[in-house]
């Protein structure tokens, strides 16, 4: 394939029938010329056979032990031909236009470093996908013990996740969600790979958009583009698990990692 305009990069773990909806959203709907890689994070579900079955095509990375979506990202960063990157959650599906469109605003503008689609649930809900900046104390405000007796939505989350935003329009915005997020292939040359100290289970998405705003880039949410998302809390079933001590640990080595971004006057709109 000489002429790839976007590849698109699936990393899947024991999900086998949304990644082959997934793949079949891309397969109907993405115009642009394109690659799919689907990287298989030691699943035991028979994805790796079924993606072969279903869609020749498609390039595979089967990993042999589970090493988690940071390592299953990285893995797909040397592999990549076309000029314009999607990572995709293996439990979404695009929808016609949205590719393109965020594809579009890449190309236009030089100063969009990463864009994020409208998110809605399987539902049609929408999910809240943009952020402003992470307050420190949020993962305490709704999970510790303070949460059981307060109202576990304060203001502060509720000004974090946007609620007052209606979403409908483009803008900048401080991250977005990693269940979508596309960005120029020369990206990871100028920002490095995925941090391998931020696990399966949060961070990654954040660091990433935090890492595109310090190379002096924008982080855009593009609502004319639209991403079904089957959206599971892996977290919250357990709030006091191993997932979830681990994704409190990670929120707050990036609030130290990025603490000199927190008052960079390039993030007042995004933070507006």
């Amino acid at each position: 394939m000489t002429d790839v305009a976007v590849t698109i990069v699936v990393v899947t773990w024991q999900a086998r029938d949304h990644l082959l909806r997934c793949l079949a959203s891309i397969a109907e709907h993405v115009t642009l010329a394109h690659e799919v890689i689907v990287v298989d994070d030691g699943s035991t579900d028979g994805s790796v056979d079924a993606v072969r079955d279903a869609f020749p095509a498609v390039r595979l990375v089967a990993r042999q032990e589970n090493g988690g979506l940071v390592a299953g990202r990285n893995d797909a960063l040397p592999l990549v031909r076309g000029r314009i990157v999607l990572m995709l959650d293996s439990d979404t599906l695009v929808t016609p236009g949205a590719v393109e469109a965020m594809a579009a605003v890449l190309e236009s503008d030089p100063g969009a470093g990463l864009v994020g689609p409208r998110l809605v649930g399987t539902d049609g809900e929408l999910q809240l996908s943009c952020r402003r900046w992470p307050p420190f104390l949020i993962p305490l405000l709704r999970r510790g013990p303070y949460a059981r007796f307060v109202d576990d939505d304060p203001p502060v989350h509720r000004r974090h996740m946007m609620k007052d935003f209606d979403h409908a329009s483009a803008r900048p915005v401080v991250w977005v969600s990693g269940a979508a997020q596309m960005w120029r292939a020369d990206l990871a040359a100028r920002i490095g790979p995925y941090d391998r100290r931020l696990s399966s289970y949060g961070g990654e998405d954040l660091d990433w958009c935090l890492r595109v705003w310090e190379a002096g880039l924008e982080v855009r949410y593009v609502p004319q583009a639209e991403v079904v998302h089957a959206w599971q809390q892996v977290t919250r079933t357990n709030l006091y698990g191993r997932k979830s001590r681990r994704a409190l640990r990670d929120w707050y080595y990036l609030q130290w990692k990025h603490r000199r971004l927190r008052r960079d006057p390039r993030l007042a709109a995004a933070n507006a």
